[in-house]
């Protein structure tokens, strides 16, 4: 089971999971980058194995998507790669029939 976490500058690491994240092998909450006003963007898997994107706030409020079109099987979903510019996520999703598309999200 993954754990995201964020290492303060003066060392102190903080360990956050999504909402909805699952709790067996495998699944988890994976952070992927952060913005400098100290966003985190990344992807957690659920119960089901069900991958999904979640934008964490500097505060540690979460806002979690599903790029449109993604499929609900196990290993399908939304896989958030990168969140260059605050508000404003980019990366893969995986439809139901398995084939990847690339998505933006803005406004989170």
């Amino acid at each position: 089971m993954g754990h995201g976490f964020l290492r303060a500058p003066n060392g102190t690491i903080t360990t956050f999971d999504a909402p909805g994240a699952g709790t067996g092998a495998g699944q988890g909450t994976f952070g992927v980058s952060n913005t400098p006003n100290g966003e985190i963007e990344g992807v957690y898997v659920d119960a089901t194995g069900v991958l999904h994107g979640f934008v964490r706030s500097s505060q540690g409020t979460f806002s979690t998507f599903d790029a449109p079109g993604t499929g609900t099987g196990a290993g399908q979903g939304t896989i958030p790669l990168d969140n260059n510019n605050p508000g404003a996520v980019m990366g893969q999703a995986i439809d139901g029939g398995n084939v990847t598309h690339g998505f933006l999200v803005e406004g989170l």
